[in-house]
């Protein structure tokens, strides 16, 4: 049960990553002047990778929660969300940030820790 949870969670990461993050994040990057076109367009591809990836650990939540087989998938897609967690959290501090300025970690925290709770 609590696998179907984590893979609801992270969809909605996926979601929320995709239209609201997309809609902030993107027309920004392609209309600016200042950075050189191959940056934009490497950023925009870096963009999409990330969508693929969240999408891909909702999908490997919801693979292992309905197969008991996948397991192994549930171990993966938590710690990939737990080293998105720690890289955004630290990134911040190494960068000497404010958390609410780079508040990315914060997303990752609440479907690592149901993956680590349904895993043990």
């Amino acid at each position: 049960m609590l696998l179907w949870l984590a893979a609801a969670v992270a969809l909605g990461l996926a979601f929320v990553h995709t239209f609201p993050g997309g809609a902030q994040m993107v027309p920004p990057l392609l209309k600016s002047k200042d950075i050189p076109e191959p940056i934009k367009l490497i950023h925009y591809y870096c963009w999409h990778i990330v969508t693929i990836m969240l999408f891909g650990l909702a999908a490997a939540f919801a693979y292992a929660a309905y197969e008991p087989t996948g397991r192994i998938l549930a171990v993966v897609a938590t710690g990939i969300s737990f080293m998105c967690f720690a890289w955004g959290y630290f990134l911040v501090i190494w960068k000497k940030q404010r958390h609410r300025d780079m508040p990315q970690w914060m997303l990752f925290l609440p479907q690592t820790a149901i993956g680590i709770y349904a895993l043990i």
